[in-house]
């Protein structure tokens, strides 16, 4: 039984160890692509993605679904700041077509224990969900979130974190995994 137990703690160590070195080699990937477009913002889709800051600032990020010849994106079009959490900022349109400069990075959708929570505001939203937005659209969007970085419709661009450390940790994660 004991032989059990500790062939089965070894097991754990080592698979843990080797998760780690996975998450060690998706962080070395590359993040993005630089991405020119030309299309139309879908405005009445505007939402907020909640739990945002910038220089000490609390907001949102704002998330408007755009089309880009025959496929939709959901753009980041970057931080707004609020004053009252109980009513949402007020954002002008984008009219027409419109050029935008940005990186394209693949979204994961992150681990959430209740994913069906409903904020009081109806545009208020706790993470990014492509099959959300495509219900609200009866159209396919793509999983990548495009970060727009200049053009027309862009409020406060957010600066993107870099990760290129971030393979460091796990690479030590699963060292100690492996040690353990």
């Amino acid at each position: 039984l004991y032989s059990f137990i500790m062939l089965l703690g070894i097991a754990i160590c080592f698979s843990a160890a080797f998760w780690q070195y996975q998450k060690s080699v998706f962080y070395q990937a590359p993040v993005a692509q630089s991405l020119h477009m030309q299309g139309q913002f879908i405005n009445e889709f505007n939402h907020y993605l909640d739990n945002q800051t910038l220089n000490g600032k609390v907001g949102y990020a704002l998330i408007t679904p755009f089309q880009y010849e025959d496929k939709f994106y959901l753009v980041n079009r970057g931080f707004i700041a609020y004053e009252d959490r109980d009513t949402l900022p007020i954002v002008p349109p984008v009219i027409g077509t419109v050029k935008i400069d940005g990186i394209l990075k693949q979204h994961h959708k992150p681990l959430l224990l209740n994913n069906n929570l409903q904020d009081p505001l109806a545009n208020r939203i706790q993470f990014v969900d492509e099959k959300y937005f495509s219900s609200l659209l009866g159209q396919s969007v793509s999983s990548e979130i495009f970060i727009q970085q200049s053009g027309h419709g862009l409020l406060s661009p957010q600066p993107q974190k870099s990760s290129y450390l971030s393979h460091h940790r796990h690479q030590a994660y699963a060292v100690q995994w492996l040690l353990l």
